[in-house]
């Protein structure tokens, strides 16, 4: 294993160890994951003006950049594997940043979204995968659970501040919010000095490396820890980034800038709990979080359909943010867990796909779902998928 950072008394307290530089770059690389897609959703209006192209067409900015991190993640992965975290990690951020930034300097459209294609090939997730595989490399144990639930903090965060501050960009100038990509080569540098490269492949070929990684991943977890993930985050893409606006925007009135907002408290919660991770997977067991998580969705879920007023309507969705706070860092961190060093890229890297899977299928199925029978029953049947999405769990179990 690589560099380990972690001692009995570490163990026992499942203490962050703020000081380390190794955490710092970790954490660092993480924050830059949210600048994807979050950061310049408030820009699409503005580049639909600039370029004078249709609604659909500057939706491409989403779509063409999310396409190479779903489809390369795993070969990504394997990279990092084979010739070390920190060169792809870097390099992965560089080109983030290079391709990211220079779309501000760009005057035509084609140009403009061949960049953010371009861009996409170290999209913002892969660098979270990577930035998560070198926690399970260096830390173990309540120490592991505990850094992770602050990487998944941070990746929260990010989440839930960029789109405001994207729509701030975007209000003085369209290209504005593309310069903030310029951020990551400084981490770009950090990372380089921060990390090692200690960890490789086991084998010394591609087919060596797929035999080592299907005899040391536990197969029946990872098909359940992946399973769990893509219910986690469609009902997180489909409920609440894609019915919950429409049926804010329908029942309450709420205009754009508040549903923006109602959203960002909902992540700010996730992310408040996310950091006791530690604390809490020394209380109790991993199934036990998420199954708690789901139960929490289900109740914010069936909350917010019924809630008649707003304060109602904000203490559900806060419950639903809850849930979100124990589930996320669980998954990631037993995804982190599940595999040795020399595969543990690749493993982690497939959370890219199914993430973007998820981002997906997500707001496909909780749009169609709401054409049919309306978003307070859309939310309702979220509900319900949560409420058996837990009870499924508590038989399967994760540990």
């Amino acid at each position: 294993m690589g560099a380990t950072e972690i001692s009995t008394r570490a163990e026992r307290t499942a203490g962050v160890p703020w000081r380390s530089p190794a955490l710092i770059a970790i954490l660092a690389a993480t924050l830059m994951t949210p600048l994807d897609v979050p950061l310049i959703s408030a820009t699409l209006p503005e580049i639909q003006s600039v370029f004078g192209v249709s609604e659909s067409r500057a939706g491409l900015f989403i779509t063409l950049y999310a396409l190479p991190g779903i489809l390369l993640a795993p070969i990504i992965g394997a990279l990092a594997d084979r010739v070390g975290r920190r060169a792809v990690l870097t390099g992965s951020l560089v080109l983030f940043g290079l391709a990211g930034s220079a779309i501000a300097f760009t005057n035509g459209f084609t140009v403009a979204l061949s960049l953010r294609g371009l861009q996409g090939f170290a999209a913002g997730s892969v660098l979270s995968a990577l930035a998560m595989t070198v926690v399970g490399d260096r830390y173990t144990g309540r120490r592991h659970d505990a850094v992770m639930g602050v990487t998944s903090a941070v990746l929260s965060l990010g989440t839930a501040v960029y789109p405001v501050v994207g729509g701030y960009l975007a209000a003085h100038a369209w290209n504005a919010p593309f310069l903030v990509y310029a951020l990551t080569l400084p981490v770009a540098g950090l990372v380089w000095v921060a990390l090692d490269d200690s960890d490789s492949s086991p084998d010394g070929d591609d087919r060596g490396y797929v035999r080592a990684a299907l005899r040391l991943v536990p197969a029946r977890q990872a098909l359940v820890l992946y399973g769990t993930m893509f219910v986690s985050f469609t009902l997180l893409f489909g409920g609440l980034y894609t019915a919950l606006p429409f049926y804010l925007s329908d029942t309450f009135g709420f205009a754009p800038h508040t549903v923006g907002l109602v959203t960002s408290a909902v992540l700010l919660v996730t992310a408040a709990v996310s950091t006791q991770n530690g604390r809490l997977t020394a209380r109790a067991s991993k199934t036990t979080l998420v199954v708690g998580g789901f139960g929490l969705y289900a109740v914010g879920f069936l909350g917010v359909a019924h809630a008649s007023t707003v304060p109602l309507l904000v203490g559900a969705l806060l419950v639903f943010g809850t849930g979100n706070g124990l589930v996320t860092p669980t998954l990631f961190a037993s995804i982190s867990a599940l595999a040795p060093d020399g595969v543990r890229a690749g493993v982690m890297s497939l959370q890219t796909t199914t993430i973007g899977v998820s981002q997906a299928v997500g707001p496909a199925l909780f749009t169609l779902l709401g054409g049919l029978v309306g978003y307070q029953g859309t939310l309702l049947g979220g509900s319900l998928s949560a409420a058996l999405g837990a009870g499924i769990l508590g038989v399967v179990t994760l540990d």
